[in-house]
């Protein structure tokens, strides 16, 4: 029944839990009334009996009573005259009660004995001389006015003469003393045909009330239900594609709204598509199956082709580069290194020259500082020309690690208080050029211990990960924005003041012939990690 209901449509659902809820409220009010009622007229009842003995035992004789009470006779003249007023009880209100003396005790096992009672009572054959087996709810509250001297009632009870609702009222003698307790019943044997009354009613009130609702909620729930079902087919013909369906707004309210939102983004996923598919009809892309996909299917593979063109031009556009600047450097080895080669030897020459002043061995000095820079440009540049991968060897990486790592430890003390934390968990093997990788490795730790600008820390961490052998390179220094981390590894981009960009650049390089990436994690002011990733080669 569950998965029934909820495969139903959501006005279905609506409807039958708005008309459950409608039924549970219409049954419960139905209830509280039939409560209210009832008690209400159980009360009324009540408070009637307690007036009524209130109002007769102020016309029954304290010295009658005290008589009848030893008379034990239903013949005797004090008996017959409380029996006479008892009698005009009745009489007066003999459509609903009666009324009986009984004397101001409370008998073992509810077993009363009346002074006196009407005549009624007596041509039935009750008198002063039988007993009355009283039922729980009578002795409760006759015990309640002899214990309290004041008047009290039962609730609704039943005995062999009827269905009663009895007051109890005390009368007392000149002295204050409690004689005897007026009883006045009146029969609410009417009441159940009354509650019966009311709860038909009632139902009947709430059937009518229950299907004028259900008409009433069925027809507006049509009504407001009827712009979301076309919203609903809307979304249906957009999700098969059709972006030219367009929905009338239906009024001012929400709804409404979200009908013109719909219809604006119909219209710029119509603009949108219609740009993608002229985009995949310029790039000449075409399918075999291209007429049997329409929509979002055909929208999803014209963006997948796109992308991989994009990629595949991206990778074009690289490898031009590279190319170019590999032409470039190989010009540059050729017309430049040997005219610098024979510079620095004669400026050599000149520095080992005893005649030349000290301000002039500074000078030439510094000229060959800036042309050992030069060459080291160059050599860079010969790198990315002439890759040496034809020597592929099988290199111990935890021994790479520790003699890069013992190489750069007095540079980075020489820069600034730096100390270096070491990490290795194994012996790792890769296969590749142990220069090369020993390149990559120098260039990226001279490029951390740079970057940090006093005291702080460079950890290098040598793990394995998913079959690749993992080099964490990471320091607390400047670190970089998202935008400078992408720019990495471009001709001519670095973020050193004497920088060309073509150390990393020839990192890169490196470290793609391996078959391996490079990733960079950075925050602004807290460091940077590279992570050089290398396949193992077991």
């Amino acid at each position: 029944m569950i998965n029934n209901f909820r495969r139903m449509s959501f006005f279905k659902k609506t409807i039958i839990i708005s008309t459950v809820s409608v039924l549970i409220v219409g049954i419960l009010t139905a209830f509280i009334s039939f409560k209210i009622q009832t008690d209400l007229t159980k009360q009324l009842l009540s408070d009637q009996a307690v007036s009524l003995a209130n109002l007769w035992k102020t016309t029954m004789s304290v010295n009658d009573i005290e008589r009848a009470k030893t008379a034990n006779s239903d013949d005797n003249p004090a008996v017959k005259r409380l029996s006479y007023l008892l009698s005009k009880i009745d009489e007066k209100h003999s459509t609903f009660s009666q009324a009986y003396l009984f004397p101001a005790e409370i008998p073992e096992n509810r077993v009363f004995e009346p002074i006196a009672t009407p005549q009624i009572l007596l041509d039935k054959g009750f008198g002063s001389t039988s007993s009355y087996k009283a039922s729980h709810e009578f002795h409760h509250a006759f015990s309640k006015t002899i214990s309290t001297n004041v008047s009290s009632y039962t609730d609704t009870y039943s005995d062999q003469f009827g269905t009663w609702i009895t007051a109890f009222s005390p009368i007392f003698n000149q002295h204050g003393k409690m004689v005897a307790v007026l009883c006045v019943s009146i029969d609410s044997s009417f009441i159940y045909q009354f509650q019966i009354n009311i709860l038909v009613s009632l139902l009947l009130s709430c059937v009518v009330i229950f299907l004028i609702t259900l008409i009433l909620q069925t027809l507006s729930m049509k009504k407001v239900m009827s712009p979301l079902k076309e919203l609903f087919i809307g979304f249906h013909e957009v999700s098969r594609g059709n972006f030219n369906i367009k929905l009338k707004p239906s009024n001012d309210t929400e709804i409404g709204d979200l009908s013109l939102k719909f219809n604006e983004m119909t219209k710029q996923l119509h603009i949108l598509f219609e740009q993608l598919d002229a985009t995949s009809e310029q790039l000449s892309h075409k399918l075999t199956n291209s007429k049997e996909l329409q929509g979002f299917e055909k929208a999803i593979g014209d963006m997948d082709r796109i992308i991989q063109d994009r990629k595949i031009q991206l990778e074009l556009q690289r490898a031009e580069r590279m190319n170019a600047i590999g032409q470039l450097a190989a010009s540059v080895a050729h017309e430049i290194r040997n005219p610098m080669t024979v510079v620095k030897g004669f400026l050599q020459i000149f520095h080992s020259k005893e005649i030349m002043s000290d301000e002039e061995k500074e000078y030439i000095q510094l000229m060959i500082a800036e042309m050992n820079r030069a060459e080291t440009i160059i050599n860079d540049y010969l790198s990315m020309a002439k890759p040496d991968i034809e020597d592929i060897e099988t290199i111990n990486c935890t021994e790479i690690v520790k003699t890069v790592t013992d190489l750069i430890t007095s540079y980075a003390m020489l820069k600034s208080n730096i100390s270096i934390n070491l990490q290795i968990d194994g012996i790792y093997i890769v296969r590749g050029n142990r220069s090369e990788l020993k390149q990559v490795l120098l260039n990226i730790m001279k490029n951390a211990i740079e970057a940090i600008k006093e005291e702080g820390l460079l950890s290098i961490k040598l793990t394995k990960e998913n079959e690749m052998i993992k080099f964490i390179i990471t320091d607390t220094g400047i670190g970089m924005t998202g935008d400078e981390i992408t720019r990495l590894g471009t001709p001519f981009y670095s973020l050193k003041e004497k920088g060309t960009g073509i150390g990393l650049m020839v990192c890169y390089q490196i470290v793609e012939r391996m078959k391996g990436s490079i990733e960079v994690i950075s925050k602004k002011n807290r460091g940077t990690s590279f992570i050089v990733s290398l396949p193992d080669a077991e």
